[in-house]
């Protein structure tokens, strides 16, 4: 032992001495010895990426941003995804990397909402919506031909903000599309605010929502979170949402319309009685009040596409049926297509009026308080809260005739 200033150094206080004594010799030196602790890579976030309120292509511009810098420690299959995300300048309002567990999630604006947009469309896809999947390009491409076949009237977003299931296993479990809604009917009405922010507060722009398969559940569910929507459509959908009639909805007689093809196995679980849980309620083709529209047949031309760029040949003009009727409803210029694309244009047949039903007792709604600003529409007006309409009166369709069998064959 030795003894410093009248203290007994031990054995580890000599040691800790001569380490700073090292240390200090070292930096006096000029060399400075660091440890080096790998850090995982940082992603870039910008507010202005994901913030309510923000005008569209502020939010665009972030997300591209963000994009950018999800580059660095991207994946290889991240990588190619991002850069043609890049390289095509998509208009993403919504970007999340990080989102699905790593596949990504996001929400696309295909096309522009000017002055002169008649109607604004959001697309919910089904299950595995991923930006790591398909279905990242395939639901913006049934997007982008619907854009093209309107004629500048058409503004679409497609959907996908949130954590999606994975096959119809996951897809059964009624907590996926439960958050959805509840995040979609938000972003109903931060489009409304857009369209007002472009057009004005006296804007007579629709909103049209259609859901796709597991999508339609969380069209459902965003319906009775306050859904912001001038029409709803459900394709091939697996269900109507936690409700027995439109009038649980808070908005029970706004226009909605279900094309089912025949054969297609989303049929096998609409409508199902299930365990809390499980499933997505009503079977959409047999709910009180909505339009059923004929799902018919594929083009008549043997070298039209069907969606992969394969000519129909021999399949075209037979029946849209069977299991793959899921995805063929969405091929371009077929009588199922040209429906959709009536419903998204406003070429649809009204509905009959939809009184209220026998049973006194529905289920209650759940209305979304919404923070954001927003112009209130006619059916949270209806919902009550005190609300009222911030001059968006009229756009409601006018014509409640029940169509006749050659308007809905048309």
């Amino acid at each position: 032992m030795q003894r410093r200033g009248g203290r007994r150094l031990t054995g580890s206080g000599l040691f800790r001495t001569g380490m700073t004594a090292a240390a200090v010799l070292l930096v006096a030196a000029g060399t400075q010895v660091i440890p080096s602790v790998p850090q995982p890579p940082v992603t870039k976030v910008t507010v202005a990426a994901s913030l309510p309120s923000v005008p569209f292509q502020a939010r665009i511009e972030a997300n591209l941003e963000r994009v950018a810098a999800a580059l660095t420690g991207a994946t290889p299959e991240q990588a190619e995804a991002y850069t043609r995300i890049l390289n095509e300048g998509r208009q993403l309002l919504h970007f999340d990397p990080e989102g699905n567990r790593g596949r990504g999630s996001w929400a696309e604006l295909i096309g522009t909402i000017d002055r002169t947009t008649e109607i604004v469309g959001i697309l919910v896809p089904g299950s595995a919506a991923f930006i790591l999947d398909r279905n990242f390009d395939k639901y913006r491409q049934r997007a982008d031909h619907l854009v093209e076949a309107s004629e500048g009237r058409l503004a679409m977003v497609v959907w996908a903000a949130g954590t999606f299931p994975k096959g119809w296993l996951q897809g059964a479990m009624s907590h996926y599309r439960q958050s959805l809604g509840r995040s979609l009917a938000v972003f109903s009405h931060e489009l409304r605010q857009e369209i007002a922010r472009v057009q004005g507060p006296a804007s007579r722009a629709q909103i049209v929502v259609a859901g796709h398969s597991f999508g339609g559940g969380v069209v459902g569910s965003a319906e009775q979170y306050g859904l912001d929507a001038d029409v709803v459509m459900h394709i091939a959908s697996s269900g109507m949402g936690d409700v027995r009639d439109p009038y649980d909805y808070p908005d029970p007689t706004r226009p909605r319309y279900v094309m089912t093809a025949p054969g297609d196995l989303i049929g096998l679980v609409q409508g199902l009685p299930t365990p809390p849980g499980l499933g997505h309620g009503p079977d959409p083709d047999e709910f009180r009040c909505t339009v059923v529209l004929p799902v018919g047949r594929l083009p008549d031309d043997p070298s039209a596409v069907d969606e992969d760029g394969r000519p129909l040949g021999e399949r075209a003009g037979r029946p849209i049926e069977g299991i793959p009727s899921h995805s063929d409803v969405f091929i371009q210029h077929s009588d199922a297509w040209r429906q959709i694309l009536g419903v998204f244009t406003g070429q649809a047949p009204a509905p009959a009026p939809c009184p209220p039903p026998a049973d006194p007792a529905p289920v209650k709604a759940r209305v979304l308080p919404l923070a954001v600003p927003r112009v209130v529409t006619d059916s949270q007006c209806r919902a009550g809260g005190g609300l009222r309409p911030g001059g968006r009166g009229g756009r409601r369709l006018r014509d409640h005739r029940r169509p006749t069998d050659q308007q809905v064959s048309g």
